[in-house]
């Protein structure tokens, strides 16, 4: 079987995890396989697994109490996607890829 991937992606509470979770437990249902990476820094609670997590490489909340940094959130999460591009080995072994 083919894989396939969605990238899901919008404003904070526009229903990401939400439709994620719909998607996850649909898949269950269905005797189906699926994923969920999670590349958002700033992301608090999931109520599904997650395959990997970039929090596990950088969160938002460390950038923005680093007195050095002294970034706000939009600052911090740049920081944060600035960072991920520097070290996308870390996505790369997370999936397996390695």
């Amino acid at each position: 079987m083919p894989r396939y991937a969605q990238m899901v992606m919008g404003p904070a509470g526009s229903g990401k995890s939400t439709y994620c979770s719909t998607l996850i437990h649909h898949a269950e249902a269905i005797n189906r396989s699926v994923q969920v990476v999670n590349l958002d820094p700033a992301a608090e609670y999931f109520d599904y697994p997650v395959m990997a997590d970039i929090r596990e490489l950088i969160m938002v909340d460390d950038v923005m109490e680093d007195e050095s940094l002294r970034f706000g959130p939009n600052g911090g999460l740049v920081f944060c996607m600035e960072y991920f591009a520097n070290n996308f080995d870390w996505l790369e072994e997370s999936l397996g890829q390695v």
